[in-house]
């Protein structure tokens, strides 16, 4: 019987440890998926901020738009400058979303394998 013991405890011991770096492995990956899901969050409230921005200031001009002097060539100029404007700004921060979003996939899809129970 001493000699089941002594390898039961060893199977038992060796079990345990990589139960622990198992353990290990997850909690490192959780927390960085819970850095990833906060910045990505705070990305996307920055993005809708400035684009809530630049919808006021769009329907702030519109409203105006008697005192932009529309009418005139010179006024109408100016507001197709502020619409292009505005646009390159639509623009910047969709590409920004899309950036932070193709850097958070990359970091999920490393996270992963991390996950991942081991066979058997």
């Amino acid at each position: 019987m001493a000699e089941q013991a002594g390898p039961s405890i060893g199977a038992i011991q060796a079990g345990q440890a990589a139960l622990a770096r198992q353990h290990s492995t997850a909690a490192d990956a959780d927390r960085v998926l819970a850095d990833a899901l906060a910045s990505a969050h705070a990305a996307t409230v920055e993005g809708t901020g400035r684009l809530d921005t630049i919808t006021a200031e769009i329907d702030d001009a519109v409203q105006k738009q008697a005192a932009l002097a529309l009418d005139s060539p010179m006024g109408a100029r100016e507001f197709q400058r502020f619409l292009i404007a505005k646009q390159r700004e639509i623009i910047a921060v969709v590409a920004h979303a899309r950036e932070v979003d193709g850097v958070k996939k990359t970091v999920l899809e490393n996270l992963r394998p991390h996950y991942a129970t081991p066979a058997g």
